[in-house]
């Protein structure tokens, strides 16, 4: 847990610092009532665990393990007005690689928000997930997850998104019924034009 933070506090710290080099002539965002409207596309960077239950004929089995590593884009929108209930909405596609193989997993998510001043702003959700590519992932069906985290607007139109998300499949391959969720922390670079 102790890797997992230190990870994503370090890619938090090297993201902000890379646009913090240009704010004597970057446009910050003003208190004009918004923090953040228009289309979006970012970079995600997830540090997921996988947990995977299959039962058969009342056996069941579990098991947990770390993705070696993931990486996704994505598009979206964004309406972040200042003290009001604003929203989020993003299709994100992630190539995820362990022991060799990769898989790919496509998600859409939509998300309440609250931005408290121009820079900081909240939001929680509901995603949907499924696997595209990798072994028997046409025996995979879509799942219902979540998310939430804290969005930081660096600029006007460049902010930086951490937060936890989990992600949900499940299905059946030859009798066997499987189970499978993504889940951990993400760190989001988007610019929004």
């Amino acid at each position: 847990m102790k890797t997992k933070i230190t990870v994503f506090l370090a890619m938090a710290l090297v993201a902000s610092s890379s646009f913090a080099q240009n704010t004597s002539t970057a446009e910050m965002p003003t208190n004009d009532g918004i923090s953040s409207k228009g289309f979006r596309i970012g970079i995600v960077k997830p540090m997921l665990d996988a947990d995977l239950k299959a039962s058969y004929q009342g056996q069941s089995f579990s098991n947990k393990e770390k993705l070696d590593e993931a990486l996704g884009f994505s598009l979206g929108y964004a309406s972040l007005p200042v003290q009001e209930l604003g929203w989020t909405a993003n299709a994100t596609y992630m190539d995820i690689k362990n022991e060799g193989s990769s898989t790919g997993l496509a998600r859409i998510d939509g998300n309440l928000a609250y931005a408290f001043t121009s820079i900081i702003n909240i939001k929680g959700g509901l995603n949907v997930s499924k696997l595209t590519s990798g072994e028997n992932h046409d025996k995979i069906n879509a799942g219902i997850g979540f998310q939430g985290g804290v969005g930081v607007q660096l600029t006007r139109n460049f902010g930086l998104d951490l937060g936890y998300t989990q992600m949900n499949q499940s299905g059946s391959m030859d009798g066997v019924k499987v189970d499978l969720k993504e889940a951990g922390f993400e760190v989001g670079l988007n610019g929004t034009f």
